[in-house]
């Protein structure tokens, strides 16, 4: 089963990015390349050089092209023939050669749920028994260069839609979990939900207001992508005097990615985060990145790549730790090192009566 991560925060943290260090890390542990499944609109741009170099294997999903059978079929380890097919006529998958694989990338948990909600009116499927016609929506026409009419039809969501995308998104996650490779990253934009009790809880972006609390316990290592503007004085040309320079404030971010609980500095609500890690080896964790969080660098320093490198060097000692400790206590309590063999039982004999 891979080792999951999702990082979840804003447009521009730097999520994406994190993509290329992990695809580093894997080829360095492995000698495998990395698959990068994307819904997202925003591109994959920052791991350009990894996808020239075949570090990383890229698709995008097409919106328009059966986005939930081609969901289903990744996730079950499955990939196009054909990356740069776009027709659903003409799309096929094949399963995947995992020797040469051993990473994935997932992008993202927030589109993919809006990419099913969006298919689910625009193919007139009803999954929660409510006639869409009933919920609203209208239809346009439009003429084609011949002057034929076109109808187009749209309709909204019904309240059965969110349940459903919640469902399907958490049964892929658990089917991406479960393909043979060493780590699997998840991003996903932040959002405001509604927990059991109605309260309003921060997590995740995932249609549904009671999906935001409940997907953190979808994967192992949960982190919230944070920015922090950063303001600084600079020197640009006078607009009145191009050959003199004024003094001008600019705005720059930066970007924290917490693994622990931390509160969102305007609400005070706290962002989920956790660390797949073993209590015992949590101060070595502070230790390393005190503060609950590391700060990539644009020169990459403090990546991801770092983060599950050195969550693997702590927990990499935990056995001989654990065994060491047993030892220990065997030889306190006069225990041999062995555990005892059962006893051998004599062959049953048969009787038989006169």
């Amino acid at each position: 089963m891979a080792r999951s991560t999702c990082i979840y925060g804003p447009t521009g943290s730097r999520k994406t990015t994190q993509a290329k260090y992990l695809a580093r890390y894997v080829y360095e542990r492995t000698g495998k390349a990395t698959l990068l499944l994307s819904t997202d609109g925003g591109g994959w741009e920052p791991c350009e050089p990894e996808i020239q170099a075949g570090l990383i294997l890229p698709y995008r999903i097409d919106t328009s092209a059966l986005p939930m059978p081609i969901l289903r079929k990744l996730s079950q380890g499955y990939w196009p023939v054909d990356p740069l097919e776009t027709d659903p006529g003409k799309i096929r998958v094949k399963l995947v050669n995992w020797s040469k694989i051993g990473g994935y990338v997932v992008e993202g948990w927030s589109s993919i749920s809006q990419v099913i909600m969006r298919y689910l009116p625009d193919a007139g499927i009803s999954v929660g028994g409510e006639d869409r016609n009933k919920l609203g929506g209208f239809d346009q026409p439009l003429r084609d260069e011949a002057g034929n009419v076109m109808m187009e039809h749209f309709r909204s969501n019904t309240r059965g839609d969110y349940g459903f995308v919640q469902n399907q998104l958490y049964g892929l996650v658990v089917n991406f979990n479960s393909l043979p490779v060493q780590d699997i990253l998840y991003t996903a934009l932040e959002s405001k939900g509604e927990d059991e009790d109605k309260s309003t809880v921060l997590g995740p972006q995932i249609s549904g207001k009671k999906a935001t609390g409940q997907c953190g316990s979808w994967v192992g290592n949960l982190v919230h992508a944070q920015d922090f503007p950063i303001h600084r004085k600079v020197r640009v040309p006078d607009p009145q005097d191009p050959a003199r320079t004024i003094e001008e404030d600019q705005l720059d971010m930066a970007v924290r990615f917490y693994f622990k609980k931390h509160p969102d500095p305007q609400t005070g609500l706290f962002f989920p985060a956790k660390p797949r890690l073993t209590p015992e080896r949590m101060p070595d964790l502070d230790k390393r990145f005190p503060g609950g969080y590391f700060e990539p660098t644009l020169d990459g320093q403090n990546t991801l790549a770092d983060y599950l490198g050195l969550l693997d060097s702590l927990a990499g000692g935990q056995g001989d730790a654990m065994r060491k400790w047993r030892e220990q206590m065997d030889a306190k309590l006069g225990r041999n090192k062995q555990a005892p063999q059962p006893t051998p039982q004599p062959a049953a004999t048969s009787t038989k009566s006169n």
